[in-house]
């Protein structure tokens, strides 16, 4: 790669994130209990890797959603997690829920009101508390450059969250800043991501925009999604208008890609 001026500011910015990142985990390195949640997406992967270069005893936990998350994150976290940092590798996930069968049953789960985000909680929180006894800290690769809603509620340090403290060492971190990370430290990112623009480990998200649609569409997953979203327009309950603005969102994009071929 050729130097240039703008790498060499890039680089010395990069330090800069780093060590902010590194000072935030080193306040919590002599803590018992130590947990990096890692999704197999390129933020949680830059949270682990800095989470490996201050700690040295801590545990990786890693969260299946039932039925919609893809083999191949399930096997590149494995392999990422065991093969290249050398650590254990613990594997959760529900074997009592399908998350398209419950979609059918509660709806399209809100991102706006938490109290309707099911497929958080109930494939993500309750697996992970369970597990962590809600006990130590732990690591999410979460920055405030995720989205507004985000921006505007994060923090360094979260007394909240999977464990009684969760911090984000990638606050101070951009979207780009994470690719140059990743660039960097030669970290091998999850091959969905060229294949589809995301890790995989959610296939479906009540967020995704038209343009992920798209590509979702082409998916084994997207199948799953038709049959759910075709019960539930048999019977759908407006409970809660959260729900209701999604399921208009995707009665919308049903329209255009199953009724409309």
């Amino acid at each position: 790669m050729k130097i240039t001026l703008q790498t060499k500011l890039d680089a010395n910015y990069l330090q800069k994130l780093e060590r902010k990142a590194k000072e935030l985990l080193e306040k919590f390195q002599n803590w018992q209990y130590k947990w990096v949640f890692f999704s197999g997406g390129k933020d949680s992967l830059v949270a682990l890797d800095l989470a490996n270069k201050v700690w040295k005893d801590f545990e990786v936990i890693y969260i299946e959603v039932m039925g919609n998350t893809h083999q191949k994150c399930n096997k590149y976290a494995k392999r990422i997690v065991e093969n290249y940092y050398g650590l254990p590798f613990t594997h959760l996930k529900r074997e009592d829920l399908d998350f398209y069968d419950c979609l059918v049953k509660w709806g399209y789960p809100s991102v706006l009101w938490k109290a309707s985000r099911w497929c958080l909680g109930q494939f993500k929180e309750k697996v992970a508390r369970r597990y962590t006894k809600y006990r130590g800290v732990s690591v999410a690769g979460i920055s405030p450059s995720d989205s507004p809603r985000r921006a505007s509620r994060a923090k360094p340090i979260w007394f909240s969250g999977w464990t009684p403290v969760t911090i984000h060492p990638l606050f101070w971190f951009r979207k780009q800043d994470v690719w140059l990370y990743i660039h960097e430290n030669g970290l091998e990112i999850n091959p969905l991501y060229k294949e589809i623009g995301w890790s995989g480990n959610c296939m479906f998200c009540p967020a995704m925009r038209k343009c992920e649609f798209e590509q979702f569409v082409r998916t084994e997953f997207f199948l799953k999604w038709k049959k759910a979203h075709e019960k539930l327009r048999e019977r759908y309950d407006f409970g809660c208008k959260g729900m209701v603005v999604l399921f208009k969102k995707f009665d919308k994009m049903y329209a255009e890609y199953v009724e409309g071929g």
